[in-house]
């Protein structure tokens, strides 16, 4: 039930999103990060998808050098090793 509610909090807050896409250095499967109210995902609280298990999953990202990081999520503890790269979404970007 908590997850609802913090998926529906997220939703929105969502225009203030950054989009970042990598990919898990484990397994080499891409990863796509939202984060909230920020610049850059250097570090805090995300929602990412996993497309190797395709969902949504919340989590924590501490982002080191070379856009190379770690991601604890948040409900099973488990690190991912991730490369990321920031992505300009639709509602971001400026007609020319």
């Amino acid at each position: 039930m908590k997850y609802i509610f913090a998926a529906i909090i997220l939703t929105l807050i969502g225009s203030d999103a950054m989009a970042w896409r990598g990919i898990n250095l484990d397994t080499g499967t891409m990863i796509e990060v939202k984060t909230y109210g920020a610049d850059s995902v250097q570090h805090g609280n995300i929602e990412y998808f996993d497309y190797e298990l395709g969902e949504i999953k919340f989590g924590f990202i501490n982002m080191y050098e070379q856009n190379i990081g770690l991601i604890i999520d948040l409900e099973s503890g488990e690190l991912l090793r991730v490369q990321m790269n920031a992505v300009e979404s639709d509602e971001n970007k400026v007609e020319k």
